[in-house]
């Protein structure tokens, strides 16, 4: 059909007709554009289903956020291994958001969500009744509100950033795009990847620029889906509350400028924010910003002052892209730029020239760190310090900076109205006024030595039914360093309370054994403690168990210290503290009483036969039967462990040497110097003649010092002789592992000490090898003792370790009943919360409840769960200790608290302790093992009690040689809780009825 004259064509027609259908949306996008309606209409209905509440229990379905660095800071986004690392330390959730399914489709999509984020994170903690102990405030530096911002520093960084955001005349627009700007990226981005060129502008407004650093991994933009989704959530946020967005445009600029990334600092760490970046680069505060740029134009030093202080913040502005880069590798380069676009802002009206003018001869110039603020005295922060230490472990934080940055409240146990009281008396122990009004200048106290340099501490605990609560932990060190928690310590006599329980076990199981069957069907080898109970009940049938326990405090054991124990490898005399002791027998109880040595130490030495029978020996028959089958299994024992010992002990010695410097030290010799040169001269040397030797000889000997008869005599019966390692060990007077050990390291020079241990097997059978011959009879007895007594440490160690003990072995030796095996004083304090809670152990916690993200979408409760007690030996034991531990009180060491602490209503209340000194000494001895020298380490006075149904542990410490300064006993730290006591007075007045949880099945 033929198209008539006129007629437009075909495809004319459907352009018109298309024209015509596109043209309402064309209207649509250009009414659009100008007004943001449709956009404003449709983000606010979508964020009407962004909600969440906060219910009961733990929330199966909540969505944490991606690894944004600011839900990073924040803790957010590691919430899912906080609640593991809690779940595992005994923490509940309790309450968790609910979040809507809306906010849970953004989350997995990596879309930013709107809440109304904190002006004031960070980590608080709050006392037991709730008050605010502890608080980091991070805000300090921050704009309050966007009337506070400088309206200069408004126009400056709208200029730069977002010119069209505070249009006013587009109340509905949306902040997250600028369209010209997108264009213009996007033209950028494309021409960048497809045509190779470089140096794309960005496309980001201050809200999707805030959403990037905030919420974007690592705060930057991968790729352009990460740009839709941060101008996706800018969107949101904007349009949440209203479609009116004037006032979250103002928010915008406002959360920008206090939370723009600045990099980071040397001594101050991460900067975010203009205000901590002035504070840090430029040491202004926020304040000071705002008053220098609000200062009149009148007057040269006005107009200098502000327009350097307006330089200074532009240029943090402009470094934000950037920051260490330019603040740390090329600060000429920032103020190239900052001095390049003052002219601009000159040219646009922004500022006045005179202001441009100033600038121009004004250099930026960084300070050489951040201005540290004024320095907090440890001794305030020792109890904060603490909990704060505490929380790292319970949540696997790495740092304290990470920690107090956290969006995070805990509730803790500590009692910080009686801490504060106990610190204030603390620190008075070094008035010399108040020291003699409180009577520590006498005897045995501090009557000697400088006050000054001696070391306190103290930690009390309260024992309720759901655990022990921390109620005071403080000490005097100005450092670092908790002396409750963090330190070995020679804690003295108070490893006689540790004793007397593991005695006291081990007559409860004797007489429950004897109780249930025929003593004659007891299969262990009899010994003293075993004995004792056996007789006891034959005489006590019808004795309660408690009844026992009483009368076995009653047995009486010698104080004579005139007496040689072989103990920790050899033989060993103690003394008692007081000699007017040493002519007495005191029954155990009073032996306790008044902590004398000796008694403990025949006390331990019963302990240790009761542990060597239990395991099955006969040490009478192992001695005197050199056919006994056990013998062999322990000298194989006790040989290979000294063999590994002297093995370590040349590793150390020859590990880092040359070969030829351990030749040298195989070579020393008083007797024989020169056999032993020859020997390994002829050694490396086979081939080598007597004139070549000869030599050598006068080399190393000088020609006058040298027997040329005898070297000839050594040369003919050396030269050609190979020595097997026990004969040249032998020859040369050195260990045969020391010869092993140098010959090894010239194969496998520093060869790493597990490769060493396996390749010397055959050596070290070989060196120890005359162990098993039937003349070394005495020798092998010695090292039968040694064995039986380590393996019977083993298991006070274990019992030990039930109680609290903190290490992980214990020294081998009697004297580790007076203290030599150390201690750390919150691990022997909560033996005595056992004692106190009738064998019961309960967990001692500082942390009740740890709330993340208050009133964000992430909100998360955690509570510590109830754990029921463990039950580590019976109540009849601990309550025989506890009579026990009253009596030193009563009438022992400790009788100067005695009638000290006392109810509101008169009475008293019930105390007991035990006492400690702590001597630490290094000594060295003569061959007949009288002491040659004495060094003293430290002193430690220790005094570890309870009061009612509190407990804890008072201690005194001086470190370093000082420590002989002073003559100080237990009687310190006695004196000590004595003075304390107005401090935990008030404590007593509200008393919380004592109740005890229900045991968890374990070994007593």
């Amino acid at each position: 059909m033929s198209r008539r004259p006129g007629e437009p064509s075909g495809i004319l027609k459907k352009i018109f007709v298309l024209s015509f259908l596109a043209l309402p949306f064309l209207l649509a996008i250009i009414y659009e554009l100008k007004t943001n309606e449709i956009e404003a209409t449709f983000f606010s209905w979508y964020a009407q289903d962004i909600n969440w509440g906060v219910e009961k229990g733990k929330n199966n379905r909540i969505v944490f956020p991606m690894d944004g660095p600011y839900d990073i800071a924040m803790g957010y986004s590691r919430l899912p291994d906080f609640q593991k690392q809690l779940k595992d330390a005994g923490y509940a959730v309790s309450r968790q958001a609910r979040q809507s399914q809306k906010i849970q489709s953004l989350l997995r999509s990596g879309i930013a969500i709107p809440y109304d984020k904190k002006l004031a994170p960070g980590l608080r903690l709050n006392d037991k009744d709730g008050s605010q102990i502890y608080y980091v405030n991070l805000s300090t530096e921050q704009f309050s509100s966007f009337q506070a911002i400088p309206p200069l520093l408004i126009k400056l960084l709208l200029h730069r950033e977002n010119r069209g955001l505070l249009n006013y005349k587009s109340p509905f627009l949306n902040p997250a795009i600028e369209w010209d700007r997108f264009a213009l990226a996007l033209f950028s981005y494309v021409d960048e990847k497809f045509f190779s060129s470089s140096g794309g502008m960005g496309g980001s407004t201050l809200a999707t620029q805030l959403i990037k650093f905030r919420h974007s991994s690592k705060g930057i933009t991968g790729t352009p889906w990460d740009k839709l989704k941060q101008m996706a959530g800018a969107s949101i946020w904007a349009y949440q509350k209203n479609p009116n967005t004037i006032e979250v445009r103002r928010e915008i600029v406002k959360e920008y400028l206090n939370g723009m990334p600045l990099g980071a600092a040397p001594g101050y760490g991460e900067i975010n924010g203009i205000g901590n970046g002035m504070w840090a680069w430029y040491g202004k505060t926020i304040n000071r910003l705002i008053s220098d740029l609000s200062l009149p134009e009148t007057g040269l030093d006005k107009i200098y002052q502000k327009a350097k202080t307006l330089k200074e913040a532009f240029s943090l502005i402009i470094a934000t892209r950037y920051p260490s880069f330019y603040m740390q590798n090329d600060p000429a380069l920032l103020n190239k730029q900052v001095t390049s676009y003052f002219r601009l802002l000159e040219k646009d009206g922004i500022i006045s020239p005179e202001l441009t003018k100033a600038s121009l001869t004004i250099p930026l110039t960084f300070k050489p760190g951040a201005p540290f603020p004024a320095p907090i005295s440890l001794l305030r922060r020792k109890g904060m310090d603490a909990l704060r230490t505490n929380l790292l472990d319970l949540l696997g934080i790495k740092t304290l900076y990470e920690l107090d940055r956290l969006d995070l409240t805990a509730d803790t146990t500590l009692d910080f109205e009686t801490q504060q009281k106990v610190n204030t008396i603390l620190n008075s122990l070094y008035d010399l006024k108040f020291l003699k009004e409180q009577g520590f200048i006498s005897p045995y106290i501090l009557n000697i030595g400088d006050p000054e340099k001696v070391v306190y501490s103290i930690s009390l605990f309260e024992s309720r039914p759901e655990g022990n609560f921390l109620r005071v932990q403080s000490d005097t060190l100005n450092r670092p360093l908790n002396i409750s928690t963090g330190i070995k310590l020679e804690l003295g006599s108070t490893a006689k309370l540790r004793t007397l329980a593991t005695y006291l076990m081990a007559i409860d199981r004797l007489d429950d054994c004897f109780s249930s069957q025929d003593p004659s069907a007891r299969k262990s080898p009899p010994n003293a403690l075993s004995e004792w109970v056996a007789e006891y009940r034959l005489l006590h049938p019808k004795a309660t168990r408690e009844e026992v326990l009483k009368a076995s405090l009653q047995r009486e054991i010698s104080a004579n210290p005139h007496r040689e124990f072989f103990t920790g490898g050899g033989l060993h005399v103690f003394k008692n503290f007081k000699k007017d002791q040493d002519d007495k027998v005191y029954t155990i109880e009073e032996g306790l009483c008044q902590s004398v040595n000796l008694v403990f130490i025949r006390l331990m030495k019963e302990v240790v036969n009761y542990y060597v029978a239990e395991l099955g020996y006969d040490e009478k028959k192992l001695l005197s039967d050199p056919n006994d089958s056990e013998r062999i299994p322990l000298l194989k024992e006790a040989a290979e462990s000294e063999a590994v010992e002297f093995l370590r002990k040349f590793y150390r010695i020859h590990q880092s040497k040359s070969y030829a410097e351990s030749l040298d030290l195989l070579r020393q010799s008083q007797k024989h110097p020169l056999r032993n040169w020859v020997l390994l001269y002829l050694k490396e040397n086979p081939t080598a003649s007597f004139d070549q030797l000869e030599a050598k000889a006068k080399a190393r000997f000088g020609e006058n010092a040298l027997d040329l008869t005898y070297l000839n005599k050594l040369f003919r019966a050396y030269r050609g002789k190979s020595f097997s390692l026990m004969d040249e060990a032998y020859l040369l007077g050195k260990h045969p592992l020391e010869d092993w050990i140098v010959g090894y390291f010239k194969d496998h020079p520093r060869a790493p000490w597990t490769e060493v241990l396996e390749a010397s097997k055959e050596a070290r059978k070989l060196s120890s090898s005359w162990l098993f011959k039937s003349s070394f009879h005495t020798a092998q007895n010695i090292r039968i003792r040694i064995m039986l007594e380590r393996k019977a440490f083993g298991e006070i160690h274990r019992n030990w370790k039930s109680l609290g003990y903190p290490f992980e072995s214990l020294v081998p030796s009697l004297a580790t009943t007076i203290g030599s095996s150390a201690d750390r004083p919150a691990s022997l304090a909560e033996l005595m919360g056992i004692i106190l809670n009738e064998g019961i152990f309960k967990a001692s916690f500082n942390i009740q409840t740890l709330h993340f993200a208050q009133s964000t979408p992430y909100e998360t409760h955690f509570v510590k769960s109830p754990v029921p007690g463990k039950k580590v030996m019976t109540p009849e034991v601990a309550r025989v200790l506890k009579m026990a531990v009253k009596n030193v009180v009563n009438r022992g060491t400790a009788q100067r608290i005695k009638n000290t602490f006392v109810n509101p209503d008169g009475t008293l209340l019930e105390v007991g302790g035990k006492t400690g000194t702590g001597d630490n000494r290094f000594e060295t001895f003569r061959g007949n093992a009288e002491v040659s020298s004495s060094k003293i380490l430290s002193r430690t006075s220790t005094f570890v009690f309870f009061v009612d149904h509190y407990f804890g542990i008072v201690t005194a410490h001086v470190e370093g040689p000082e420590a002989s300064e002073y003559e100080f006993t237990s009687a310190l730290a006695v004196q000590v809780l004595k003075t304390l006591w107005p401090a935990f007075e008030p404590l007593f007045q509200d008393r919380v009825p004592f109740k005890v949880l229900p045991e968890r099945k374990g070994n007593a």
